[in-house]
Parts: structure tokens; sequence; C-alpha cells
């Protein structure tokens, strides 16, 4: 089942233009090198564009609209992944011509852990150690 599709060029980027998106460039390939037993094996993949929208940068997509876009499909998420993991932008944008609709991607992955993760760890352990801090005074106060 094909989601991606390339369609007028035109119309894409006057929907992405007129959402703001800044067009950086046209047809983007990114080349990617896999290594199978030991022999390396050249691919491409093509972005339609790349743009910028407030700081940041997205790869572009688009799609027919004859399918429904369901994101969890393992098809469609295995080959939006391989665009995010070689473009490396913040995203990916995918342009429903069909409904004029304009949808982003980006993926988290449960193991990830972001700044998030280590502000909680560090106030976890500051309130660790004021605990400490406090039963100590405590005990300190009653030896006087």
């Amino acid at each position: 089942m094909n989601f991606l599709s390339t369609s007028p060029k035109v119309e894409v980027e006057k929907l992405l233009k007129k959402n703001g998106f800044q067009v950086l460039g046209k047809k983007v390939k990114g080349s990617v090198i896999v290594r199978f037993d030991g022999r390396d094996h050249y691919g491409e993949l093509e972005a339609e564009y790349t743009v910028r929208k407030n700081g940041k940068e997205y790869a572009v997509l688009t799609r027919s609209g004859e399918n429904d876009l369901d994101p969890t499909e393992p098809a469609l998420r295995r080959r939006l992944i391989e665009y995010d993991r070689l473009f490396g932008l913040k995203g990916i944008l995918i342009v429903d011509q069909q409904e004029g609709e304009i949808h982003e991607i980006s993926f988290k992955y449960p193991r990830e852990r972001g700044l998030d993760f280590y502000f909680q760890f560090i106030v976890a352990v500051f309130i660790v150690f004021a605990v400490i801090g406090i039963i100590w005074l405590m005990a300190y106060i009653k030896l006087f």
C-alpha cells in the first residue's frame, strides 16, 4: 500500500507557504549506506521539500489522500522513521493535497531521556538531601 506519492508540486508549495512555511529546498536527497553481511549497499531517499517555520526544519512528503493516514500502520511508520533518521530535522510534514491539510509527524521513544527526566532526578536528589539535612539538624539540636 503506497501512502506517499509524488503529485503536482505547485499546489503543495502554495499550501506550505500559505501556512507560514519557508521552502528551503526541493527534491532534497539523502543518502544511506546499509551494511549487510559486511557489504555496503547504497540507498537514497528523497524528500519533496525541506521547509522551516518558527526556527524548526522539516522534511515534506505528499500523499494523494486515497487512504486514511494511520500512524500505527507499520509500513508507513517504518518509512517515516527512515525519513526522520536520514534527514535529522525536527520532524516530518505530510501534505494531504486532496484535503489541503498538513500533518506534523515526530517521534519520541519511551526509552529516551530528555531534560525532564534529568530535572526530575535532580529535584529528587535535592529532596533526599534536604530530608537528610533536616534529620541531621534535629539530631544536632537535641544534643544541645
